[in-house]
């Protein structure tokens, strides 16, 4: 599976893994604090750091859909090619795939945390 999303997002695939990485890490790790009794109710000291994961997440898989869309039709001066075309699609749709992914586990993580403050 690795195999396939470096292939398919390319070198914007490091940064995803990073933020990914990042993101899911500090859930886990706002979760142990909770469970430990070190967040006191109210304060939400995640927000500061995975709200702006989830907006880099999907900014970067943004650019990596531009930066497709720009490989697979910018050829089209020379004629169509259906090789670049698919290629430059495939990026296009993998790094905003990877991004959400990534935003979706920082903005749930996020969600859960505040339910479970909330509920304490």
């Amino acid at each position: 599976m690795a195999h396939l999303l470096i292939e398919k997002c390319g070198l914007l695939f490091w940064p995803q893994l990073f933020l990914n990485i990042a993101a899911s890490t500090l859930v886990v790790a706002y979760l142990l604090a909770w469970k430990r009794g070190e967040i006191l109710p109210g304060e939400r000291p995640w927000q500061a750091a995975l709200e702006p994961l989830a907006g880099l997440a999907v900014t970067l898989g943004l650019f990596g859909s531009v930066w497709g869309f720009i490989e697979a039709f910018g050829g089209f001066q020379e004629g169509m090619n259906v090789s670049a075309l698919v290629k430059g699609l495939s990026l296009a749709y993998w790094t905003t795939g990877v991004g959400i992914a990534t935003s979706l586990i920082a903005t749930l993580g996020s969600y859960l945390l505040d339910m479970l403050i909330r509920n304490r």
